[in-house]
Formats: C-alpha cells, sequence, structure tokens
C-alpha cells in the first residue's frame, strides 16, 4: 500500500552515476529521496575542499537534506551507481499524513540521523582512531544485515581509504595503519 501510495503522489524513479554530486551543499533544495539500491555519501564540505562525511546512504533510507531557510547544509554524493525515488519534501509530508507506516519511517531517519550525528561527536572527540575505525565497519555491518546485504559475515563496501579518512577524521595514511591492525587483530 505504501508503495502503491508513493508512485501515486508523484515521487519520480531516478538513477545516478557514481559520483554524481545530487544535492550541493548550499544550494536551494526541497527535496526528498528514498533510496532503493546503491549507496551515498552525505558530508558537509569546509573551507580548502575538505569533507565530513556525516553518514552513508544505503536501500530503504530515506535522505533528507538537513536546511536552514531552505538551502541545503550538506552535500549528497551517489557513491556508487545509485537508484532513488524522489520527491518535494512537500509531497513527502502529504504522504506521511496519509500513510502511519510511512510518518513512522519519517522519525525513525530524524532518530537515526541524529545517533549518527552522536556517533560521530564520540567518535572524533573521544574514541580511538581503531576504535573509530571499528565501530563503522560495525555500524556499516548491522545496517546493511538489516535490508539483507550480508552474506556469510560480510558485506560488500565501496568505500576508499580516503571515504574512510573523511568519515572518521583520521588521514587516509592513518586509515591504512587501522585497517592493517584490524586484519592483524582479525
Amino acid at each position: 500500500d505504501d508503495a502503491a501510495l508513493i508512485k501515486r503522489l508523484g515521487f519520480t524513479p531516478k538513477r545516478y552515476l557514481a559520483e554524481t554530486v545530487i544535492v550541493n551543499q548550499g544550494e536551494d533544495c526541497d527535496r526528498m529521496f528514498i533510496v532503493e539500491s546503491g549507496w551515498g555519501c552525505i558530508s558537509h564540505e569546509l573551507a580548502g575542499g575538505q569533507r565530513q562525511i556525516l553518514d552513508f546512504a544505503l536501500r530503504g533510507d530515506i535522505v533528507l537534506p538537513q536546511s536552514y531557510t531552505g538551502r541545503a547544509l550538506e552535500t549528497f554524493v551517489a557513491q556508487t551507481e545509485l537508484s532513488v525515488l524522489v520527491a518535494s519534501t512537500k509531497t513527502f509530508t502529504v504522504a506521511a499524513m496519509q500513510s502511519p507506516r510511512l510518518f513512522s519511517l519519517v522519525i525513525e531517519t530524524l532518530v537515526h540521523n541524529a545517533a549518527v550525528v552522536a556517533q560521530h561527536l564520540t567518535n572524533v572527540g573521544r574514541r580511538s582512531a581503531l576504535a573509530r575505525t571499528a565501530h563503522l565497519f560495525l555500524e556499516l555491518r548491522t545496517r546493511l544485515e538489516r535490508i539483507g546485504s550480508v552474506t556469510r559475515n560480510s558485506y560488500e563496501c565501496p568505500l576508499t581509504q580516503y571515504d574512510l579518512a573523511d568519515a572518521l577524521g583520521l588521514t587516509p595514511i592513518h586509515v591504512n595503519r587501522m585497517l592493517r591492525e584490524l586484519r592483524e587483530r582479525k
């Protein structure tokens, strides 16, 4: 029923190639996205070309670019080829009001976003580089397991060491060391 409601309300399927910027930080944005397949990346762009990855968007996730006065505070990029359903925020709000399940997904998304921010703050503020690296891989495993993308206790991870560095607040060289140490510790 929810899938039919989404289609009836005009959600548009879109496909993006890997590394395509979907929403630029600072642009007008009243759109939201439901990820159908692939990996997306939500980041905050910093002066000098650096970025802090805030979260990865996976199948089933709702991406609501944070905005202030209608301008996106984050950049949303297709990490891999990404298929999404796109709608205006207003359209999604109408859909959520007609479906308790969609409304609960909105609440779940907001709670998830707050939890991710809290974990990122804890990572960069108090966790060791090794602990924050392990934490990210375990978080991804848990999320991917929920959507059936874990097989034999492993999962496909398209992230580069540069992506991991931007998500963990480390240098790519330090990430390399942490990955080596995690492998050594099995």
